[in-house]
């Protein structure tokens, strides 16, 4: 099989910097930009905080990492390890060692029967995240692990003191684990109701927490730690202009070994460009539930497109995109989809710019990205089957 001209493997970095491993002369590296801090899981487990501009290989899946790529996200929750108790509980604060690897996490000691309260969530005294947009989907988020045998106890969101908006058991073992629950607020805006809070059905129950989030959006995301406040993670993006000495505009194979963070129907796109908008080609997940795309576009016509029903976008898939004057193929871990070429079936000439993006801004990737290549051969169908197969 053919070495590729740019092999971006994610294992090096520096600030505003992923290391490619092709070219060996660095201009490859992409640039990178986040204009915050922001969490990973690192290679020993734990979650750690990075600096702004600094690319984060998340090793949450496993022993090899994957490049985080995330969007803006806001986490509502004012105190993420604090929570007020109820008259039927004890809260102890800095309690034990949470999956960060410090002594932060709490304790909630359930000394009620099973209907009665236990922590009431740092929610509705911010004014800012105060109150729900309508019609919104939000997810709450956080770790637990129990303390006595394994436990079931209940998150609850509430919209005023009588109104439950969402409601979830949820079962806590020995170990920890991170637990989410989304839900969709009604056609008006709702005030946060003091009742949001974390209940137990298991009386003189003792489970520990760490990392409450809530977040406008349909998944959970990498957590953003606060302490006195909502706080912001900024969008991470990543590019690279100047490689036309490494990118065949007559015939190639974009490849990426990618996962989406969740299936919610945006655009997110691996491209390769003349760093415009309307001479590309680039693989994508459109916003359609669990659907894989290679498209090619010149002056914004469509040349091929090529549309494949994946069984989860979460999942690691290995894809690769074949181009070639009327000849296009995705492959999709080891299986080939051929497609129909279109309006003169051509490729983009100029081709110099490989982007997590639409081709120089804009519906940007989101996810995990293990594995992104380009060769400037039209690989075979053996050798791409190969590449892809998991």
């Amino acid at each position: 099989m053919a070495t590729p001209s740019i092999a971006m493997i994610p294992s090096g970095y520096k600030a505003e910097k992923i290391y490619s491993v092709l070219p060996t002369n660095g201009a490859g590296d992409l640039t990178f930009n986040r204009n915050s801090t922001a969490t990973r899981v690192n290679k020993s487990g734990l979650i750690e905080q990075v600096s702004t501009d600094i690319p984060r290989l998340d090793y949450s899946d496993g022993s090899c990492p994957s490049l985080l790529l995330e969007p803006q996200i806001i986490n509502l929750i004012t105190k993420s390890n604090e929570v007020i108790a109820t008259s039927n509980a004890v809260v102890t604060l800095n309690a034990a060692i949470s999956p960060d690897g410090t002594s932060n996490a709490f304790k909630i000691k359930f000394t009620g029967t099973s209907s009665n309260s236990g922590g009431l969530l740092s929610l509705e005294s911010n004014p800012t995240a105060g109150t729900f947009a309508a019609s919104t989907v939000y997810t709450l988020s956080f770790y637990a692990k129990n303390l006595v045998g394994d436990g079931g106890f209940n998150a609850r969101i509430d919209t005023d003191s009588t109104s439950t908006l969402k409601q979830e058991e949820f079962t806590a073992t020995s170990n920890w684990q991170r637990f989410t629950m989304s839900f969709t607020t009604d056609a008006g805006s709702t005030k946060f109701g003091s009742n949001s809070r974390f209940k137990n059905f298991q009386q003189n129950g003792e489970v520990l927490f760490y990392g409450v989030q809530l977040e406008k959006n349909l998944f959970a995301t990498s957590l953003i730690p606060t302490t006195n406040g909502i706080l912001t993670r900024s969008a991470d993006s990543a590019s690279k202009t100047g490689l036309s000495s490494y990118i065949n505009d007559s015939e190639g194979v974009l490849y990426a070994e990618i996962s989406a963070l969740g299936d919610d129907l945006t655009f997110r796109n691996v491209s390769l460009s003349d760093s415009s908008l309307i001479n590309r080609l680039y693989i994508r997940y459109p916003n359609v539930s669990n659907i894989i795309q290679a498209i090619v576009e010149i002056s914004g016509v469509y040349q091929v497109v090529i549309t494949q029903v994946v069984s989860d976008i979460t999942l690691n898939s290995k894809v690769a995109f074949r181009y070639k004057a009327n000849d296009f193929s995705l492959f999709i871990n080891g299986t080939k989809y051929i497609g129909t070429p279109l309006n003169g079936g051509s490729v983009p000439s100029g081709l110099n710019r490989l982007g997590f993006d639409y081709g120089i801004a804009g519906a940007d990737f989101y996810g995990k990205a293990k594995d992104v290549r380009v060769y400037n051969t039209a690989l075979t169908d053996a050798e791409l089957t190969t590449l892809t197969t998991i």
